[in-house]
């Protein structure tokens, strides 16, 4: 129910007969001279069970003293809509479903490949770690004219505030990349279905995806561990303790500056100027003519140009919206104050009646589960029989 995740399944309660049963992926590097490098696990590609889609995996070995590779952890990326449903065009945001989904995909895996029932029910979700989240915030606008217009104040507002380091591409779908202190934000309206898997008879996404501005926060490993999000268990009641929107906050709205620094683009009126102290009024007026608030002389000259600036700067912030370190002709194309109302947390996302079958959502929950353990069944099966047959 999240776009994407990394996650961590270690294998130490496993026997070390039953981890031997996991296919894992060798590679070797050597010389010219055909001498032994380095040996390494490569990531391989298997097909999921689900939805018959790509998922990558890497199976991380040591050596034991007999000389074999011994599996210890799976290290898996997974975009769990894709994998689940076949298709990432319409789906909730939960990452605690998208992590017990990682790990029904695993352990079926791991069945598959012949691992024992009494060794596989030994593992439970305290086993699996998050290495990474891509958070999906799906946005439902009126029209494809409304989300591109969204998309592109946001484009603007990031390139102001960041320049070169906000980055839009137009391939495919239109994207924009916005830099965060901590993470990696994008955001797009979905018209690319080339890598969606659609089951037969789904109703067609094609008019209501371009209505819907997607912004996808990507967590890595040091957010993770640094706010206690490395567990699976710590997103349990992510819904009920409000870290979603929490997190859409700290993310989103903290990289376009729009709460409590919120931004203005019009020059200000003269009441606001009414505030401020000569030293105030006289730096703003020339920041608002185009020079630079470095160079004027309360600054310059002062004891410590780089604290007094930044005092300045802190102080005409707050009585006026706007920031001094910020070139006033670049401070003029910033849509703050518009996104401040249309950026707002939007809440778990719920698909229409007639696409919750083929998403991975709330309302579809109970019969994905059912589904996964109906798999894992059928594969512990089959192991058997290939057993006996041997």
């Amino acid at each position: 129910m999240t776009d994407s995740i990394r996650a961590v399944l270690d294998l130490s309660k496993l026997s070390e007969k039953a981890r031997m049963e996991i296919r894992a992926t060798i590679s070797t590097d050597t010389t010219p001279w055909g001498e032994v490098r380095r040996t390494y696990d490569k990531s391989s590609t298997q097909r999921s069970p689900m939805a018959d889609t790509k998922t990558f995996w890497r199976v991380r070995t040591e050596k034991a003293p007999d000389g074999y590779f011994v599996p210890v952890r799976i290290e898996a990326n997974l975009n769990i809509p894709n994998a689940v449903t076949g298709q990432n065009v319409l789906h909730g945001t939960s990452v605690f479903a998208a992590a017990v989904s990682a790990f029904h995909l695993l352990r079926i895996w791991m069945a598959s490949s012949g691992v024992p029932r009494e060794e596989l029910d030994k593992l439970t979700l305290a086993d699996m770690m998050l290495a990474g989240v891509t958070l999906s915030y799906l946005l439902q606008c009126q029209s494809e004219a409304e989300a591109r217009a969204l998309i592109s104040s946001i484009f603007v507002t990031g390139a102001g505030l960041y320049g070169d380091r906000c980055v839009k591409i137009s391939s495919g779908n239109d994207t924009v990349y916005i830099p965060g202190s901590d993470c990696e934000i994008t955001v797009y309206n979905k018209t690319d279905f080339s890598h969606c898997a659609f089951k037969p008879g789904m109703p067609s996404v094609s008019e209501i995806s371009p209505t819907i501005v997607r912004i996808e926060v990507k967590l890595g490993t040091p957010f993770l561990q640094k706010h206690g999000l490395s567990s699976v268990e710590s997103w349990r009641i992510a819904y009920a303790d409000g870290l979603y929107k929490k997190l859409f906050q700290q993310t989103i709205r903290k990289a376009l500056r729009l709460d409590g620094e919120r931004l203005r683009h019009k020059m200000p009126r003269e009441q606001i100027f009414s505030k401020l102290t000569p030293i105030e009024l006289h730096i703003i007026k020339g920041y608002l003519a185009g020079r630079d608030p470095r160079k004027s002389r309360a600054v310059s000259e002062s004891a410590r140009p780089s604290n007094r600036f930044y005092e300045l700067r802190k102080s005409l912030l707050s009585k006026t919206q706007i920031d001094i370190d910020i070139p006033w002709v670049t401070h003029q194309t910033l849509r703050c104050f518009e996104l401040e109302k249309s950026l707002s947390y939007p809440g778990d996302y719920e698909p229409a009646d007639e696409y919750v079958e083929s998403s991975f959502c709330r309302a579809n929950w109970d019969s994905l589960r059912e589904s996964m353990h109906s798999l894992y069944e059928i594969a512990i099966a089959r192991a058997i029989l290939n057993c006996k047959a041997l």
